[in-house]
């Protein structure tokens, strides 16, 4: 549907205008050789929420972390990963907003660090919602 179009069926009198989402999202792959995850970033006016997996959606662990003076605080949400923690608590710490992070997959010693680039490359790939 176009943006300032109303559909051709009438259930109402009044006039409704669509405009443009102001939501964003975006889908990326990190890959070192091999896929190491998927990811998908939704950002909102208010907030980002992460999800990070492998080939199959799976919803793992969840953590939310939020900005304060001088640094963030993260708390685990479902499960009791500590990827969705420390990468909520650095997303929240980066935009200043409030950040989800889902993880359906847990990141070794070696992945972990290339997955945070993988991320930080996707939010810096991404212009802020209007």
């Amino acid at each position: 549907m176009e943006v300032g179009s109303s559909p051709r069926n009438v259930t109402t009198k009044r006039r409704v205008k669509y405009r443009k989402s102001s939501w964003a999202v975006q889908e990326f792959e990190v890959w070192s050789g091999e896929m190491v995850c998927r990811g998908a970033v939704l950002r909102t006016q208010g907030g980002v929420l992460l999800w990070l997996g492998g080939r199959e959606a799976r919803l793992g662990h969840v953590a939310l972390g939020v900005p304060r003076a001088g640094g963030a605080l993260a708390t685990p949400l479902l499960g009791a990963a500590d990827d969705a923690v420390g990468h909520a608590r650095r997303l929240a710490a980066a935009l200043a907003c409030p950040a989800h992070v889902c993880c359906g997959q847990d990141f070794d010693r070696f992945a972990a660090p290339l997955v945070a680039r993988g991320v930080a490359a996707a939010l810096r790939a991404q212009p802020d919602p209007v």
